[in-house]
C-alpha cells in the first residue's frame, strides 16, 4: 500500500508533499513509513512499527484523514 498526497498552493508558495506506505518490518509484521517535505525534496522519513498489518492499516488511515482536512490532495 502507497499512498502520495500533494499540497500545492501558489499564492502561499506551498508545494508539499506527503507519503504514506505500509511495508514489512524484520518481524514478520508491518510498519509505516512516512515521507514528507517540498516537492522536489528529499524531505523527511519516519519509521512506526506497529504490530499486527490491520493496526498499520488503520494508523495509515488515521494519518491519510488527517492530511486531507490540512489540505492535502491525492495524486
Amino acid at each position: 500500500m502507497e499512498i502520495h498526497l500533494e499540497k500545492i498552493d501558489r499564492a502561499k508558495n506551498c508545494y508539499r508533499f506527503y507519503e504514506i506506505s505500509l511495508e514489512p518490518d524484520l518481524f514478520a509484521q508491518a510498519a509505516i513509513v512516512v515521507r514528507w517535505g517540498r516537492i522536489g525534496g528529499k524531505g523527511r522519513t519516519r519509521i512506526a512499527g506497529s504490530g499486527s498489518v490491520r493496526e498499520a492499516q488503520d494508523l495509515a488511515t488515521r494519518l491519510l484523514r488527517l492530511r486531507l482536512r490540512h489540505g492535502y490532495a491525492l495524486r
